[in-house]
């Protein structure tokens, strides 16, 4: 099976090209999330690349880990549904001039007698490498791959809540450097995914709150009930002062947990 080692759940699906330029995409937004009542959703790709290509959508399936470690799976993440038969993508395969865009209508069918709860797939978008994408390198013909990227859709259905707590936050030197990391564990409740934001803020007196570090993809879904988290800091810390670490959900404007932490 292959393995995926990714920050967040925006995962960018890309091979190396033997001349280092690389046939870019992008997808917005960079998850979906539909409630019990949703039938469908929008979502649009951009073709950063300098030349006209062809690209179409799959569906794929991964299983998450507790370190942000993504395992491509051969099945549904869950036998109750069955994205390939319930999600239909609008259109499926088209072409892009360079900086072009398009948007995607995605349609969604509950099967009756869905068990109430949370379903996930993924949605991988890729270019076709065609044959202006043969290079020769040393009198060797070399074939550059196709690249896509891929983003989370999540579907609730009936009655599902969530909510996280922060445990364990302490800063960390990072090896061969003076700078300085943020380890933390968010531990999961309920029957649905935290979808949401980490962000590291100094406080000081009643100076407005300074952000020196986020990760804006901080996912626990239902895969697991803990996940563990390494935060890049742009800025160390003064000695006065005061670390806020809080979680949480920008779109529901929803606090699942802050704390402050000592250095």
């Amino acid at each position: 099976m292959k393995i995926l080692l990714a920050t967040s759940l925006f995962l960018i699906i890309a091979f190396a090209y033997p001349n280092n330029s690389a046939a870019m995409i992008d997808i917005v937004p960079q998850k979906i999330v539909m409630e019990a009542r949703d039938r469908g959703g929008d979502f649009t790709i951009l073709n950063l690349f300098n030349k006209t290509g062809t690209f179409r959508i799959e569906l794929i399936n991964y299983e998450q880990n507790e370190d942000g470690v993504y395992k491509k799976l051969k099945t549904p993440l869950n036998p109750d549904f069955d994205p390939q038969k319930y999600v239909r993508f609008s259109p499926r395969q088209f072409s892009l001039p360079p900086g072009g865009r398009q948007k995607i209508r995605l349609s969604l069918r509950k099967p009756s007698g869905l068990p109430e709860g949370e379903y996930r797939f993924h949605v991988k978008a890729y270019r076709f490498a065609d044959t202006s994408d043969i290079d020769q390198e040393n009198g060797a013909v070399q074939l550059r791959m196709n690249t896509g990227v891929v983003i989370p859709v999540v579907v609730r259905h009936g009655n599902t809540h969530s909510d996280a707590k922060i445990r364990n936050a302490r800063f960390v030197d990072k090896e061969n450097n003076f700078k300085k990391e943020l380890h933390l564990d968010i531990l999961r409740e309920g029957s649905a995914s935290t979808i949401g934001k980490i962000e590291v803020l100094w406080k000081k007196d009643n100076l407005e709150p300074e952000k020196i570090g986020e990760i804006s993809n901080a996912n626990v879904f239902t895969d697991i009930t803990k996940r563990k988290f390494k935060i890049p800091l742009h800025k160390i810390p003064p000695a006065e002062g005061a670390v806020l670490v809080r979680y949480y959900d920008d779109r529901k404007k929803k606090i699942f947990d802050e704390v402050v932490v000592g250095y």
